[in-house]
């Protein structure tokens, strides 16, 4: 019998010996590192007189290992494209390392700090592999246009699961406005005359259901699904998943708008009363009202990338808002009307004016990149996608336009749907998701739009498959991570980053003010020992010499004024006077008591005090 291929005997002439396949993966032409086998090293130290050691004994002294240069993981300039390593990186300046000369301490913390920026780049870039899939778009073929795809050839060529995600509903409360979930999984519709509903997208089942009967201006899911907020004809009304009231906010009157920023946990209303309040719905406190002067919103929509909020107005002008600043940061004229809506992707802005006119703006230079004109109606509402495709929606004509943000200005659309007998009033695409949603005045429904959404997703930004425990910690690390509304500015690469022209107005004031200090202040001789008890009483008996000095020195002078004063006055009596005052009737001693005073102001006055009786 012949032996089995793969054992130790000779196999048969008619068999052939296969060996295993080793599979290896080139990581981005990176070839993986060989093990080193620990038994050769072993026996090359014993031969070498390191002992059973694996390697030579680094010391563990003072200053050992203290210059050498981190080692990175690789280079990731070889192997690997720069294109790919640009895609991850969100700030220019990590391409150069910062270096600190005059501070030893200082440079190694930004050398490693550097080391830790690259190989987090390089890691994002190697994982790419594992991203398989790709957004797919209709590819035509020959002279074939894409605008000529209807809705029903897309279903009859899509898979079940995406056919499923096709829908319609015609409910008489119309118009409606549509709003997703940040991961895209509930879709919350709002008619005007008060019909609310949040539906989940993969089942179709309703969540909560409200009928508020009150106007409904706008709708606007908070940081999931169990919360949402809703503009109703006077206050801002929050609500769960079950449709239960939880707040009212009573100071938003008569909301037009909303929108919310998830990082910071706020709440953004445009009021009728040309007023902009920035709410925290984790706290509850209201951080600022923004008065915009420029009459009621036209419309309102917040940048992902820096959180500021841009605001249409009815002069056609856009404004962009950040709490901590009263006016606007910029302000920009766009449209001839009013602005009916707006859209913001990555850095580019689409807006859409009464004019008939919708244009494409460039946030860097705030320069019109393209302007296209629709027929029939103004825009009523527009929105970008996750991968650049711009819908626009007017009367009963909905468009889907491809590659609008970079590069030439396209010809045609790449997709385009009728609505007959109904009025587009809301267009929203659903994240990560191949689909939009459309609402009109007699319900709403969805469209399926290849290549709209990601492929892949981060399932620790946002993540379509969570389970309840993943959403609840979610929660917590968001609340915990929260971003403070100081942090909102136009350029979000500021924040980090030393402005040297203050720096060196603050250094010149302090350097001022030193000075004027140094100038007034009252020199003071300062001695060692001053404290000790010998001095403090040889400075204690000086004081009182000093004192007693000052006194005697004061009553001399006084006694020598009045002397001269008697002297004067009794210099014109005759000398007959004089002898009559000492005639010979006088006693030697009454003349010495009678010339005592003569001999100082102090002595005098002594000597005639004690004067002796005769």
């Amino acid at each position: 019998m012949p032996e089995a291929a793969g054992t130790d005997g000779d196999a048969p002439k008619d068999t052939v010996r296969v060996r295993p396949p080793q599979e290896v993966i080139s990581l981005m032409g990176i070839a993986p590192q060989e093990k080193d086998n620990w038994r050769r090293k072993k026996q090359e130290n014993i031969e070498n007189g390191l002992g059973n050691r694996r390697g030579p004994r680094k010391g563990s002294g003072k200053g050992k290992g203290k210059d050498e240069e981190p080692a990175m993981l690789t280079d990731p300039d070889k192997g690997m494209s720069s294109a790919n390593i640009q895609k991850f990186v969100r700030d220019d300046k990590l391409t150069g390392r910062m270096k600190a000369p005059g501070d030893k301490k200082l440079n190694g913390q930004l050398k490693r700090g550097h080391k830790k920026d690259r190989d987090a780049l390089f890691m994002l870039a190697k994982s790419e592999i594992l991203q398989t899939e790709d957004s797919g778009f209709l590819q035509p073929e020959g002279r074939e246009r894409t605008i000529k795809v209807s809705q029903g050839q897309i279903l009859e060529n899509a898979p079940v699961a995406v056919a499923k995600k096709k829908f319609a509903f015609n409910v008489p409360y119309g118009p409606y406005s549509c709003a997703f979930t940040s991961n895209g999984t509930h879709l919350l519709a709002a008619g005007r005359a008060g019909h609310v509903a949040l539906m989940e997208c993969d089942t179709m089942q309703i969540a909560g259901e409200l009928q508020l009967k009150e106007t409904v201006r706008a709708v606007q899911p908070l940081h999931n699904q169990l919360m949402f907020a809703v503009a109703q004809k006077k206050y801002v009304y929050i609500y769960d998943n079950m449709g239960v009231e939880l707040h009212c906010i009573k100071d938003h009157r008569y909301p037009i708008h909303m929108d919310f920023l998830p990082y910071h946990f706020l709440l953004v209303s445009a009021c009728q009363f040309s007023d902009l309040h920035y709410r925290d719905i984790s706290t509850g406190a209201e951080v600022c009202v923004h008065k915009t002067k420029l009459g009621a919103a036209g419309c309102m929509r917040q940048n992902p990338k820096n959180a500021v909020v841009h605001v249409g107005h009815n002069n056609g002008t856009v404004t962009m808002w950040t709490p901590t600043v009263k006016a606007p940061v910029v302000k920009l004229w766009t449209h001839a009307g009013n602005v009916n809506s707006i859209a913001i992707h990555d850095n580019y802005m689409a807006t859409a004016g009464a004019d008939g006119f919708w244009k494409v703006w460039d946030l860097r230079k705030y320069e019109p990149l393209h302007t296209y004109k629709s027929f029939g109606h103004a825009v009523s509402d527009i929105d970008i996608s996750m991968t650049g495709l711009v819908s626009v929606g007017f009367g009963a004509h909905l468009e889907v336009w491809k590659d609008v943000l970079d590069g030439p200005r396209p010809i045609r659309p790449y997709l385009s749907q009728e609505f007959r007998g109904k009025i587009i009033s809301s267009v929203k695409f659903r994240p990560y998701e191949d689909v939009c949603a459309v609402g009109h005045s007699s319900g709403f429904e969805s469209l399926l739009i290849p290549g709209a959404g990601h492929a892949n997703f981060d399932s620790f930004e946002a993540n379509p498959y969570e389970t309840k425990k993943e959403r609840r910690e979610k929660e917590v690390r968001r609340l915990l991570e929260k971003l403070q509304p100081d942090s909102i500015m136009l350029n979000p690469h500021r924040i980090g980053s030393i402005d040297r022209k203050i720096v060196k107005e603050l250094e010149d004031d302090l350097k001022l003010k030193h000075e004027e200090e140094e100038k007034n202040k009252d020199l003071k001789k300062r001695a060692r020992g001053k404290n000790k008890v010998g001095n403090i009483k040889k400075r204690k008996e000086l004081r009182k010499g000093k004192l007693l000095r000052d006194s005697i020195k004061k009553r001399i002078e006084g006694e020598d004024g009045s002397d001269d004063g008697s002297d004067e006055e009794g210099g014109g009596a005759s000398g007959e006077d004089a002898e009559g005052a000492g005639g010979p009737g006088t006693s030697g001693a009454g003349a010495k008591d009678a010339e005592a005073p003569a001999v100082g102001g102090a002595l005098g006055r002594f000597y005639g005090k004690r004067r002796r009786k005769t």
